[in-house]
Order: C-alpha cells, then sequence, then structure tokens
C-alpha cells in the first residue's frame, strides 16, 4: 500500500493549432459566402475543399445531410463551440464512411455527431492509407448498420464498422492515432466491430470511449489479416486502450468481446470496465502460423459478461490458429462473468505460451465455475490471486486441460497452480451487478496479497489513477490507500474555466492555456468518475451523475495536478 494519490493518464501528441478559423450553418449558410462566423457557408464538404494547412473548419447547430472527405493534411473539422451538430448520413450511399480520412496528416475530428450510415460495409470514421497523427474526439456516433433491415441475416460478407483504422500501407506504418472520448453506440455490425485498429498501424491511443449496445466486438486491435500487403508489419502494435466503458456488445452468431487483441503486438489494455458482452476482454490469433505477442491486460474490471471475464490463446492451435505468447493479466477485478451457464466460469484458456495470470480477483458466480481450460498453456504463471464463491471453497469448479476439479484444494494440488492464492471474500465495498462499487476496504484480503516480487511499470496505476506499489501490491484492479482524497491542487496559474456550474446535462471546460493536458473528474468522496484528454477546450456530459458536488482536477504534461475546481451536478 501507499498513503499518497498518484495520478497518471496517457500521453498524447498535440496536433498543430488552426491558423484561420472558417464557419459553416445549416440553417442560412451559403456556399458564396465568405465562411466567416457572420457569413458562413451552407455544406461542410465546401468548407473542407476550401482548408488549407493550418485551418479549421467550426460546424454551427444543425443537420447536414452529407458523407464527407477530408482534402488536405493540417486541418481541424470541429463543432463550434457550445454548439452540437449532426451529420446525418441517411440515404447517401456514394460511400461506405461519413467521414474519410485516407492518405493525409495531422487531422482532428471533434465534436460532430454522425449517425445514420446504412448499407452494406457502412462506416462511420475511416481512417486509411499513409495517415500520421489523427484525432478523433469527442465525437458521438450512432446507427451505422449493415442494413436496413433489422432482421437481415448475417455472414461474413455482412459487415459495418463505427470507427476503423485501417494501416493498408505496405511500408509506412500509421503513427500517433488517437481516439479519445468518443461514444459509439446502436449499430448493427454484422461480423465486424465498433471501434478497429487493424494492419501497419505503429502507436495509438484508443481512451475514454464509452461503447455499447452493439451487436459485435466493442473495441476490436487486429493482426494479420492482409490489411498491409507486406505481412511483416501487418499488425497494430505499441498501443494503449484505456479507460473505456465498454457494454452490452452481445452477438447473437458469434462469441463478441469488449475488447478483443486478435494478432496484436505490445498493447497495454489499462483501466477499462467491461460488462455485459460476450467476453469482457479476449486475447486470440485467429490466423493460423501467425502470433499475438506481448499484450499486457491490467487494472480493469469485468463483470456480468456473457461466457467469461477473460479469454486468452489460440483457439485452435495449431491447426486452424495463431497463438498467445509473451502476455500478462495482473491485477484486474472479475466478478460474476458467464450469466449463460455455459459452464465456462470466470476464465477461457486455450493455447498461450509464456504468460502470466496472477494478483486478480475472481469473485465467481452460483455456478461456482472458475475456469475451463484447453490446448495447454507451456510456462504458464498462474499464481497470486484471490479466489472467491459465496458457496464456499468445497463448491469451488474448474475444468483444467481434460481434468475436473471439485474444491478449491483440488484444484490447486491438480493443477499445480496458486499455490499462493487465497480463497477469501475480498470483501468489496459494494458487490452486485447493480450499482456495485469493487473498491476494497482496509480489512480486505485482496491487501497486500499479490505477488511480492512485482514491480510496478513506470507511471502504472490502479482503476483510479492511483499509484501501483512494488512488492506486496493489492490484488484486484484497486489499490487500497490509506489515504484517498480529492487533490487539493494549488493554482499556479494553470486555471481553468466551467460552465454552466451548476450544470444538468452537460458542462463545457474552457482554459486560456496550454499547460492543462488531462482532466479528472472526482466525486465528493474521491473516488474517480471519468478522465479525459484535454486540449483547452472539452464538453463532458454529466446526465448519468447523481445530484451533488464533483471535483474537476487539471493535470499538467507531467501528469501532476495543477488546479481544483467544483461543479455541482443538479
Amino acid at each position: 500500500m501507499k498513503t499518497f494519490l498518484f495520478f497518471t493518464i496517457l500521453f498524447y501528441s498535440c496536433i498543430v493549432q488552426a491558423q484561420t478559423n472558417y464557419y459553416v450553418s445549416a440553417s442560412g449558410g451559403n456556399n458564396a459566402n465568405a465562411g466567416t462566423l457572420a457569413k458562413p457557408w451552407g455544406t461542410i464538404q465546401y468548407g473542407l475543399n476550401h482548408m488549407l494547412a493550418g485551418d479549421t473548419l467550426n460546424v454551427l447547430n444543425g443537420t447536414y445531410t452529407e458523407k464527407l472527405k477530408v482534402p488536405v493534411s493540417g486541418i481541424t473539422l470541429r463543432n463550434y463551440t457550445g454548439h452540437a451538430p449532426v451529420i446525418d448520413a441517411n440515404g447517401i450511399t456514394s460511400q461506405k464512411a461519413i467521414i474519410e480520412i485516407v492518405n493525409v496528416s495531422t487531422v482532428r475530428v471533434k465534436g460532430l455527431e454522425l449517425k445514420n450510415s446504412i448499407m452494406k460495409d457502412a462506416q462511420g470514421i475511416l481512417v486509411d492509407g499513409n495517415c500520421q497523427h489523427i484525432s478523433i474526439q469527442n465525437c458521438v456516433l450512432h446507427d451505422i448498420h449493415f442494413s436496413s433491415n433489422a432482421g437481415a441475416a448475417v455472414n461474413a460478407n455482412t459487415n459495418a464498422q463505427g470507427i476503423i483504422v485501417y494501416g493498408s500501407n505496405a511500408t509506412t506504418a500509421m503513427t500517433d492515432i488517437n481516439i479519445l472520448n468518443n461514444q459509439l453506440y446502436n449499430c448493427r455490425l454484422g461480423y465486424s466491430e465498433g471501434i478497429a485498429v487493424n494492419g501497419n498501424v505503429d502507436g495509438f491511443v484508443i481512451s475514454g470511449n464509452l461503447v455499447h449496445d452493439l451487436t459485435n466486438i466493442g473495441i476490436d486491435i487486429i493482426g494479420h489479416e492482409g490489411t498491409s500487403s507486406n505481412a511483416a508489419n501487418d499488425q497494430a502494435r505499441n498501443g494503449i486502450a484505456t479507460y473505456n466503458i465498454v457494454h452490452h456488445c452481445v452477438s447473437a452468431y458469434a462469441t463478441s468481446a469488449g475488447l478483443y487483441i486478435d494478432g496484436g503486438n505490445n498493447i497495454i489494455v489499462e483501466h477499462n470496465t467491461s460488462y455485459h458482452n460476450g467476453y469482457g476482454i479476449e486475447v486470440g490469433c485467429e490466423n493460423k502460423g501467425k502470433t499475438t505477442d506481448g499484450i499486457i491486460i491490467r487494472d480493469n474490471v469485468f463483470y456480468d459478461n456473457e461466457i467469461c471475464a477473460i479469454a486468452l490463446g489460440g483457439f485452435d492451435y495449431p491447426a486452424g490458429s495463431g497463438k498467445v505468447i509473451n502476455s500478462s493479466i495482473r491485477n484486474n477485478t472479475c466478478y460474476y462473468n458467464d450469466y449463460s451457464k455455459s459452464g465456462t466460469g470466470e476464465l477461457y484458456l486455450s493455447y498461450s505460451e509464456n504468460s502470466v495470470i496472477e494478483n486478480n480477483i475472481f469473485y465467481l458466480s452460483t455456478q461456482n465455475r472458475l475456469v475451463y481450460a484447453e490446448l495447454t498453456q507451456p510456462s504458464l504463471a498462474f499464481n497470486y490471486n484471490i479466489f472467491y464463491c459465496v458457496a464456499g471453497a468445497a463448491s469451488f469448479f474448474a475444468d483444467w486441460n481434460g481434468k475436473s476439479y471439485s474444491s478449491f484444494s483440488s484444484f490447486v494440488t491438480g493443477s499445480a497452480t496458486n499455490a499462493n492464492a487465497s480463497f477469501a471474500n475480498p470483501l468489496f465495498v459494494s458487490a452486485g451487478i447493480t450499482n456495485s462499487d469493487f473498491h476494497i476496504g482496509s480489512t480486505s484480503p485482496a491487501v497486500n496479497a499479490g505477488n511480492a516480487a512485482f514491480v510496478a511499470a513506470s507511471g502504472e496505476t490502479d482503476m483510479d489513477g492511483q499509484g501501483r506499489t512494488s512488492g506486496k501490491v493489492d490484488c484486484g484492479a484497486d489499490e487500497y490507500y490509506l489515504i484517498t482524497a480529492v487533490v487539493n491542487a494549488v493554482d499556479a496559474g494553470h486555471t481553468f474555466s466551467i460552465y454552466p456550474n451548476p450544470s444538468v446535462d452537460y458542462c463545457t471546460i474552457v482554459s486560456g492555456t496550454n499547460d492543462i493536458r488531462y482532466i479528472i473528474v472526482y466525486d465528493r468522496a474521491g473516488t474517480k468518475i471519468a478522465a479525459y484528454v484535454f486540449e483547452k477546450e472539452l464538453q463532458i456530459s454529466v446526465q448519468e451523475y447523481a445530484s451533488g458536488l464533483y471535483y474537476i482536477v487539471g493535470l499538467d504534461e507531467h501528469q501532476l495536478p495543477v488546479c481544483t475546481k467544483t461543479i455541482l451536478v443538479k
């Protein structure tokens, strides 16, 4: 344990600031105008076609019936401050994506609502080719469907995607791709996924997104699909997925993970919450003869998923799939998964090599099942976990590589794993599928129960952004702190303003400087509610917040708190 509060959020590569602002208005705008705020243009595409590097196109309130292509590098397409424009692509089939970003760089799309791309291979936002320094931020995407018929048959040729990044260039990798603080929902995806990074992409961040109510995978990081014609670099790699909330992504025709790593390399998945999906998370490798390598799953919460919390391995290695190697699953909290009673429990393990599963909490459902393991897992380090089921250790059940164990002690002995694990109630603040709180208290047996040889990675934090302790780390996603208070940061000129305050549905945070890089929202008890990347202005929804006082904490580029303000939510 530690007794101080430490903050970290991911580094985000800043995009060049605008030099000239132009404006578009759905009401009163005209493409014969000058594009000023007083005389705005009438269509977004016209405005984009007249942008130069460094320009910003501000979109005012209204509904725009368009699909768009970004024709030039170095521009920003965004909502005008305080406005919520809608791009409605209903009936437009001239291109698949509502917004295409192809072979351009240093492009930011911010604060737009995109809806009704309905056609085979429909897309919300497409990023493809040789693209660098792309940001998709604070957008809302919904009703992206492969067919207008909600009952249409689904097969490998019926696909739709919310946000898709295709690293298709054979020689030049996409870099600095940022998908931040968006919401994606209500999409019929067929055999595809909500947010995906695929192919020759080297360096990306997927952070702060709310993804829900999809008919397939929520967030997918992919390799080995032939997206890049050069097999040597056909992997999404060196990326981070963090602070995302993914729920109700359930497929009727396959097991769809909230988060899925399929063929990726050197990926960190941390601080996410994944519930009521097919799997909470899957780390696999679908393509025969290929590998998924170096995946780190840490400090996440997985609960109430259909089949299990975590699936790890090549499902049919070596005959029909690749394999997963050198990956770790540490300090996650898994609660009451396998609601379909498939018999899997919390874990599904297929073929992996040299992987680690430790310092986790597995709180089993009323099935009392921990794991279904098959195909073997050479050099698996499975230890230092907390296990619990209400029925007791004698009712604990596990299927382990062809053998069944009907008690916790027989599983530990028979599987030759978890010699340093414990069977104990982790004493969550509030266990349950609804109104749950998976923090632990001072008397939890999860405190200091992790591997004493644990070494926290640089900047590694628990689910609240509090520093992890090297050595006797706590098990689960929460590191218990003796003092867990909201930072009373001294305002040293790094200030920001919040309006409206009090707020009912949305509030906007504005800073006049570049000193504040991240925003964290805390309730009065010091529990982190949300985290955002910040660039001078940010609109956040408080519609789901309970009425009361909240703290808005600004962090600088070193991830240190520099300013705290309060907001009243009514």
